[in-house]
């Protein structure tokens, strides 16, 4: 299993309970044969969040693009505060609170990428 699968399903799942369920989302493990890195991609129409465990979170959308001024773990209800400003076309807002279990998070990245289990992708939703 994916270590990264336990954090999507939490941010999906506060996006959900705020009225702001993403189109799709997509968990990941691209083979690059050089890194190790594991993908979240929250997307609805126009606006795209993407979390890496490589570079953390970043967005695209219609007005502007870039990283996230949040945490690499940043708790789900600083990603729906940043997924509602988007969509109402405003700038995200630095946050830097962790989600809970990002220690957790952190250390089953940490053994994944030394024996990454290659499963590839699921699309949820």
């Amino acid at each position: 299993m994916l270590p990264h699968l336990a954090y999507a399903d939490a941010v999906h799942a506060a996006l959900v309970d705020a009225g702001n369920a993403p189109d799709t989302l997509t968990v990941s493990a691209p083979d690059t044969g050089v890194r190790h890195e594991l993908i979240a991609v929250f997307s609805w129409a126009g606006i795209t969040l993407r979390w890496s465990s490589e570079t953390g979170w970043r967005h695209e959308a219609p007005h502007c693009g870039g990283p996230l001024p949040l945490d690499q773990f940043a708790t789900p209800t600083a990603v729906v505060t940043a997924a509602a400003l988007l969509t109402n076309g405003r700038p995200p807002v630095p946050c830097r609170e962790r989600w809970a279990q990002a220690r957790s998070l952190a250390v089953a990245i940490g053994d994944w990428e030394q024996h990454p289990a290659r499963e590839g992708r699921m699309l949820l939703n």
